[in-house]
């Protein structure tokens, strides 16, 4: 919380007083910069407080990890991108940091921000100067100071500053700080865009941070699978924690400082003005960038009102196969088929592999049970058996010719006695695929069984797709469903299995 000077001794000025807790505060920093005039809300307060934070725990070498999501023009960068530098070199002038943003001019722009507040006569540190400032050291010797990299005099310190796939091998840091690497939602809905950034970021940018450092995401939210989209789904698979802060223009529900409704900074953009902004951009611009709630936007296909919903008595997962099977045969599910999308062998190292079971009687399919994971080849195999073993379907429908890991299934099911494999052709075009089933789903002959907690991640999938970055649900599904479709089919019988029953060819 920022100070307020009341008396002071007659030897101690409030210029001194006031320099002092601006050296030990970020809120009592901003004021001494900005002036009075700057319209801090509470929003700011706890943003500066979570800063100071930060940056002890960068000085302590503890590697801490942050992001933080606000809407557009509500003051993230003025404070984490052209404040906090300057504080930062002034708490610590040996402190290296390098700052990126979209595009190399804006990242220019920032770090010239930063030199002047350091030049500025505000600035309460005094061993912290730039080469070339009217009250720099007398230090012998000539200092970098340019638009994209400047070093503090007579001390290790500096600042270098570049776009998102700019050059800064060679830099190293302590702290690092990315501030909305995508500039518009033409870059955010790019995925060739996406997978720049992601790149520049894992093979580029974290390489030159040293250990214990600390690295600061701000963004306004594009896309879920933007850059904080992609370290947060790491971050559940056993990667970097990082602390969260999200401010959504609106609050959605009761907060600490507001009740839902209010907005983030009323003192700049009241409720009335953010809901003409809301008017104005549209519901899915105002949920990514204003409340940072990023979604994909709703596929054409496999829309959410096409399907049918049933609930079993109990989960079909906790019955006995005996008792599942009279519930299904009472529905009218006479025939089973599972569906597997293999995602080994691919680019994508993160992708899973999905099983869906599906239920077919006259006219009509019931998705029972979806399956996901990320496992290893070894263990695929094995998987599909424990799936088979667990529903027994007529069926286990793989696609062939897709991924190496997928025509590997194939080869192994064909060496099988007791699974009924059937291959299913491969397609190069998915959306081709899924506008060949999508009237069967359309027309409402497509049922979700409820239960077993896979049916949000599910649908979220179809409704999305193929505007979404993760599809194993989807494909797995469209596998099962045509191999239903086309059930009349026999299932592939191997060599082996026929040489067992005396075939002879």
């Amino acid at each position: 919380m920022a100070h307020t000077v009341t008396e002071l001794p007659s030897w101690l000025s409030a210029d001194a007083v006031g320099a002092e807790l601006a050296r030990r505060s970020m809120e009592d920093f901003v004021h001494r910069m900005r002036g009075e005039s700057y319209l801090m809300g509470w929003f700011h307060r706890e943003l500066c407080q979570e800063l100071d934070a930060f940056l002890a725990a960068v000085e302590r070498g503890e590697s801490p990890r942050l992001i933080i999501e606000a809407p557009p023009r509500h003051g993230k960068s003025e404070l984490a991108s052209r404040l906090l530098p300057a504080y930062a070199l002034g708490r610590n002038p040996d402190l290296e940091i390098i700052a990126s943003s979209y595009s190399g001019d804006l990242a220019s722009a920032m770090n010239r921000d930063v030199q002047r507040i350091i030049d500025s006569q505000e600035y309460p540190f005094l061993g912290t100067r730039l080469w070339g400032s009217s009250s720099r050291s007398a230090v012998g010797g000539s200092y970098l100071r340019n638009s994209d990299v400047f070093e503090v005099v007579g001390t290790g310190g500096s600042y270098k500053s570049s776009g998102v796939g700019g050059g800064i091998t060679g830099h190293g840091m302590r702290l690092g700080i990315v501030d909305d690497p995508i500039k518009d939602a033409e870059e955010a809905h790019s995925q060739t865009v996406r997978d720049k950034v992601w790149d520049w970021f894992t093979s580029t940018f974290y390489t030159r941070l040293a250990p214990g450092g600390g690295i600061l995401i701000i963004m306004t939210r594009w896309h879920q699978d933007d850059l904080v989209g992609r370290v947060l789904a790491q971050a559940k698979e056993d990667g970097e924690q990082w602390r969260v802060l999200r401010y959504p223009a609106i609050a959605e529900q009761d907060e600490k400082h507001r009740k839902e409704g209010e907005a983030l900074h009323p003192e700049r953009f009241d409720e009335k003005t953010l809901e003409r902004i809301r008017k104005a951009v549209g519901s899915r611009v105002w949920a990514s960038l204003y409340q940072q709630r990023p979604a994909a936007a709703e596929g054409d296909i496999f829309k959410r009102e096409y399907w049918n919903y049933l609930r079993p008595p109990q989960d079909l997962i906790t019955m006995t196969y005996a008792e599942r099977s009279a519930w299904l045969r009472q529905q009218g599910f006479s025939f089973l088929v599972q569906g597997w999308d293999t995602a080994l062998g691919t680019k994508k190292r993160n992708d899973y592999t999905a099983c869906t079971t599906l239920g077919v009687g006259p006219n009509r399919y019931g998705v029972l049970d979806v399956w996901r994971g990320k496992i290893e080849f070894p263990d695929v195999l094995k998987q599909v058996e424990l799936q088979y073993d667990a529903w027994k379907p007529n069926q286990v429908a793989v696609e062939g010719g897709g991924s190496a890991s997928g025509k590997a299934l194939v080869q192994m099911l064909s060496r099988s006695t007791r699974i009924p494999f059937h291959e299913v052709a491969s397609v190069a075009d998915k959306v081709f695929r899924a506008e060949t089933l999508s009237p069967l789903v359309e027309s409402r002959l497509v049922t979700i069984v409820e239960g077993g907690g896979w049916q949000s991640t599910f649908i979220d999938q179809c409704a999305n797709f193929p505007n979404v970055p993760k599809d194993d649900d989807v494909d797995s599904f469209m596998i099962a469903l045509e191999a239903a479709r086309t059930r009349s089919a026999a299932s592939r019988i191997s060599d082996e299995l026929l040489k067992k029953v005396g075939v002879r060819r």
